[in-house]
C-alpha cells in the first residue's frame, strides 16, 4: 500500500528509490540499504560494481540498468559509530536522463550522510522528495531535462576522431550496437553521452544509453535482450564481445572498428565520405550546437530523401527489392537500412 502511494505522488524528479552501499576495513562492498523498493541479488550485485568503491574511485558516475538510471557518489566515512566502514556511495534510481541534475541532488545527500551515518535522513529526505520535489540545496523545478541532452562536447569527438566520426553517426542512425572503450570513467561518461547527438536528434531518445557496464554475466544478459544500444565500458576485455557490438569505439587509441559481420551496413561510400567532410569542418569552425545542428539537418535531409523515394516509387513500405535499379549499388543496403531504423521499410 505505501509502494502504490508513494508512486501515485507528484514526483516530477522521477526518482524509483534511494540506495546505500558500503566499504568496510576488509575492502568488501555491500548494498545496506535501500527504500522504498527493496533491490534484489541481482540489481545489487551491479550497483556493487559500478559504483566505484571497489576501485576506490570516488567520481560522480551515472549507468542504465534494463528501464531505470543509476547515478553514484561516494565519500569517504570517519565515524566513531561505524569505525569499520571507511567509504560510502549513495546511489539514485530514476527514470530521467539527467546527469547535472541527480549530480547536484547526490552532493546534498552524501553531506547529510556524513553529518549522520545513517539511512533514516535519507528516508525522510526521499519522502520530501515525492511531495515536493525539492529539499533543502536541491529543486527539480531548477533544472531543464532538455539540457541534458545537449551536455557534453559533440565538437570534441568529431576531432577526435575525424572522418571516421561518420561511422558513428551511421551506426546511431541506423540503430546498430555500438561499444565505447575508455580507461578513464569520466571521459567515457563524457564522450559517450553525445553519441545519440550523431544521427538520433529527431527521435529525442537517450535510453539506448548503457553508459557504464562491467560486463558481469547479468549485464551481458541485459544486453542481449535490446536490439540496439550505446554501451560504455573501462575493462577493455569488452572489444572480444564482437558477438554483441556493430561498431567498437576506442577512446584510447581514436580508433573505430567494425567487425566483418556489420561491414555489409556500416562502411564509407563515397556518400559517407562526403557526409564526413562536412561534419569535420563543422567541428573544425562551429561551437557544439552549431554541429549538433549541421548533423540534425544533414540527417533530416537523409531521411526525407528515403521518404521521397518510397512516395516516388509508390510502395507503402520501401524494400530491397524495390529500390533495386534505383539508386546507386553502394547506396542500396544503406538507404534501405535507414528506412528499417525510421520504420518505413517492409
Amino acid at each position: 500500500a505505501f509502494r502504490e502511494l508513494v508512486m501515485s505522488s507528484v514526483n516530477r524528479a522521477k526518482i524509483r528509490s534511494l540506495a546505500v552501499l558500503e566499504r568496510d576495513i576488509n575492502q568488501d562492498v555491500m548494498l545496506v540499504w535501500s527504500f522504498p523498493v527493496g533491490l534484489d541479488v541481482t540489481h545489487g550485485n551491479i550497483l556493487v560494481l559500478r559504483s566505484g568503491l571497489k576501485d576506490m574511485d570516488m567520481s560522480f558516475r551515472f549507468a542504465k540498468f534494463k528501464n531505470c538510471w543509476q547515478y553514484f557518489l561516494a565519500i569517504p566515512i570517519e565515524s566513531k559509530l561505524k569505525q569499520r566502514v571507511k567509504a560510502a556511495c549513495i546511489v539514485v534510481l530514476a527514470e530521467q536522463f539527467n546527469p547535472e541534475k541527480f549530480h547536484k541532488l547526490l552532493i546534498v545527500l552524501t553531506n547529510m550522510y556524513k553529518q549522520d551515518v545513517s539511512p533514516k535522513p535519507l528516508m525522510r529526505t526521499y519522502l520530501q522528495l515525492f511531495r515536493k520535489s525539492e529539499i533543502e540545496g536541491w529543486s527539480d523545478n531548477k533544472f531543464d531535462n532538455r539540457r541534458a541532452l545537449i551536455a557534453g562536447s559533440i565538437k570534441s569527438v568529431v576531432k577526435t576522431f575525424g572522418v571516421q566520426s561518420v561511422l558513428i553517426w551511421a551506426a546511431i542512425l541506423l540503430k546498430k550496437r555500438i561499444f565505447v572503450y575508455g580507461e578513464q570513467v569520466s571521459s567515457l561518461l563524457s564522450t559517450l553521452r553525445t553519441f545519440p547527438l550523431f544521427g538520433a536528434w529527431h527521435r529525442q531518445d537517450w535510453s539506448m544509453l548503457r553508459p557504464l557496464v562491467c560486463l558481469s554475466p547479468s549485464e551481458m544478459e541485459d544486453l542481449k535482450m535490446s536490439k540496439w544500444y550505446v554501451v560504455g565500458s573501462t575493462d577493455s576485455r569488452c572489444s572480444s564481445k564482437d558477438q554483441l557490438y556493430d561498431l567498437l569505439v576506442d577512446l584510447t587509441s581514436a580508433k573505430i572498428t567494425v567487425p566483418a559481420h556489420a561491414q555489409a551496413s556500416i562502411t564509407m561510400t563515397k556518400f559517407h565520405k562526403k557526409m564526413a567532410d562536412v561534419f569535420v569542418k563543422a567541428g573544425g569552425s562551429e561551437s557544439d550546437q552549431g554541429v549538433i545542428k549541421v548533423i540534425a539537418l544533414k540527417t533530416k535531409e537523409l531521411i526525407d530523401q528515403v521518404k521521397s523515394l518510397q512516395t516516388k516509387l509508390g510502395l507503402d513500405k520501401l524494400t530491397l527489392a524495390g529500390l533495386a535499379g534505383k539508386v546507386p549499388p553502394s547506396m542500396h543496403r544503406f538507404l534501405f537500412d535507414v528506412a528499417v531504423a525510421e520504420g518505413i521499410a517492409g
